[in-house]
């Protein structure tokens, strides 16, 4: 039988409580404790929502290192729960320990699990309980050893019953929703345009965000992003995963704290698995690596900035070997800058022209739409627009340029031949190593030209 691996838990408050108050029951007395989830399995998304819980029942036995549940009880119960509601199944068990630490299943946990995904239950899972948590689990594909499966916890009423179509009526209709839902995009930088674009682009029914940004929320973001007073001093990711997640529960959020330049094995991996680029951090440095990367992953790349003072963006869509890439364009875009927390140090400008950084969140909001809406066309693949304009320019208020440019030919990034041709009439010595291993130089080495060539500017 084939094997289903859910890809996220949705379980809803009241049921945490019940297995909670089971936990208090229990764990002060030393002993395991177990049950049943039951609840359902949304397509295609492969999500279970955990709707109801069955504890272990009048006969169950405990012991401080095992627990056998009363399994004429649970069968009961299961049955008037399918009575009611016949697309509920038993999606998983609920094991307490009751020690501290992470809560993590054993080797016999695994052998268990196995057993019942190789028989009439393809889909199980099972949830770890202890002092300290609690946390989902499943074994991979081949099997063999337990992966976490990520979850999220529902506060709203039981009997709402929740589905996709119900969630996305009002926009099935203008969007691709079987395209969407296998798509992942990666946006990297969370500041008062990244916000926006995730917020807007998880509620169109794409199936995985991940989420990168290495700053903390501070008093001054707050009238220009997404987060709210309350969320001051947390990682903008996991702001921004929440927001997410409480608008369009059915989407996979991965989040990651790093900086971008520092860890740019970490972040070449993650490009590599996306299907689009949202590179909306505004740092011309960030953005020239991340297109050096997408260019060679071939993934598609939406570049969004703010000018000074909010006075307009720009917007522009990449598509490898179709359109100029970012690099063809640095002279212009290296002036953009989204300046909110430390931008005189991110973006090495004096603390008079920081000052100068003032913008309302109202005039950052509307390129960040219109980013937002250019990926959403490139990621269903609807790219005929691109033969009558690949860059937007947005003066604020409401004035908007479509340009059509072309690929610059001694591009150094996107069309190493023919930098290679001009540097040739002025370096033939610099590149004739690159010539002759057949490849562009390290984009370290590109870095340092650019820096070179801005000084003599």
């Amino acid at each position: 039988m084939k094997m289903i691996n859910p890809k996220k838990v949705l379980i809803h408050a009241q049921i945490l409580n019940q297995i909670r108050q089971d936990a208090r029951t229990w764990q002060p007395k030393g002993l395991e404790s177990g049950g049943y989830l039951v609840g359902r399995i949304h397509l295609p998304h492969l999500v279970s929502e955990v709707t109801d819980f069955i504890d272990g029942g009048p006969k169950a036995k405990r012991t401080p290192i095992s627990f056998s549940g009363d399994s004429e009880y649970a069968t009961k119960r299961k049955t008037e729960i399918q009575a009611v509601d016949q697309k509920k199944r038993l999606l998983a068990e609920y094991h307490l320990h009751p020690w501290n630490g992470r809560p993590s299943p054993s080797s016999g946990d695994l052998s268990q699990l196995q057993k019942v995904k190789d028989g009439k239950r393809p889909w199980y899972f099972i949830m770890m309980v202890n002092k300290d948590g609690f946390s989902f689990w499943d074994v991979d594909r081949e099997g063999n050893q337990f992966i976490e499966i990520p979850h999220q916890v529902l506060h709203l009423p039981l009997q709402t019953e929740i589905s996709t179509e119900k969630l996305l009526d009002r926009v099935l209709k203008v969007t691709q929703n079987q395209v969407l839902v296998t798509k992942t995009c990666a946006i990297i930088g969370l500041g008062s345009g990244g916000s926006v674009i995730a917020k807007y682009l998880s509620l169109t029914g794409i199936g995985r965000i991940i989420l990168v940004d290495n700053d903390n929320f501070e008093l001054v973001n707050v009238v220009r992003h997404e987060g709210t007073i309350e969320d001051i001093g947390r990682p903008k990711t996991k702001i921004c995963k929440k927001i997410v997640e409480s608008h369009n529960p059915f989407v996979l959020v991965e989040t990651y704290n790093i900086d971008a330049l520092k860890e740019q094995k970490t972040l070449a991996e993650i490009i590599a698995r996306s299907d689009l680029l949202v590179a909306s951090s505004g740092n011309a440095k960030v953005n020239n690596f991340l297109n050096g990367i997408a260019l060679e992953k071939k993934v598609p790349t939406v570049y969004g900035g703010i000018f000074a003072g909010a006075k307009g963006g720009y917007i522009l869509p990449v598509v490898p070997e179709k359109t100029p890439c970012f690099n063809c364009l640095f002279d212009v875009a290296s002036k953009s800058y989204h300046v909110d927390k430390d931008a005189a140090a991110a973006y090495n400008i004096s603390e008079d022209e920081l000052h100068a950084q003032q913008g309302l969140w109202i005039d950052i909001s509307i390129p960040a739409l219109l980013a937002t809406k250019i990926a959403l066309m490139i990621i269903q693949g609807q790219i005929e627009f691109l033969q009558d304009y690949n860059f937007l320019l947005y003066k604020n208020p409401f004035e908007m340029q479509r340009l059509k440019l072309e690929r610059r030919q001694d591009c150094v990034v996107c069309n190493f031949e023919g930098w290679a041709q001009r540097l040739e009439r002025t370096m033939k010595p610099a590149t004739e190593d690159c010539r002759k291993r057949g490849k562009p130089p390290t984009f370290g080495k590109v870095a340092d030209l650019f820096s070179r060539r801005n000084k003599k500017q």
